[in-house]
C-alpha cells in the first residue's frame, strides 16, 4: 500500500463522503483486498493501531466509508 492511495482516498472522501467501497476502489484504481488493507490502516479498529481517519457503515449490502471528524480535521489542515 503506498502513501499516494491513501492520501488519494482521503481527498476522494473529503470531495464526496458516503461513498460505497466498490466505487472508491474501482475510483481508486485498487482491488478490494487492497482497500481493505488501506481501511485497516486508515480505520478506527483499536486491534491494528489504526489512524481513526476513515470510518465504515453498513448500509444493507454495501459498505459505505466516511472521513471520520479526526480525518475531516486532517484535510481541512492540509
Amino acid at each position: 500500500m503506498s502513501d499516494d492511495v491513501a492520501l488519494a482516498l482521503l481527498r476522494l472522501l473529503a470531495v464526496e463522503d458516503g461513498q460505497s467501497s466498490a466505487r472508491v476502489a474501482k475510483r481508486l484504481g485498487i482491488g478490494q483486498s487492497e482497500l481493505q488493507r488501506l481501511l485497516t490502516a486508515l480505520g478506527e479498529d483499536p486491534r491494528y493501531d489504526g489512524l481513526a481517519l476513515v470510518e465504515q457503515r453498513r448500509d444493507g449490502e454495501r459498505t459505505l466509508l466516511w472521513l471520520s471528524e479526526r480525518g475531516r480535521a486532517l484535510c481541512r489542515t492540509a
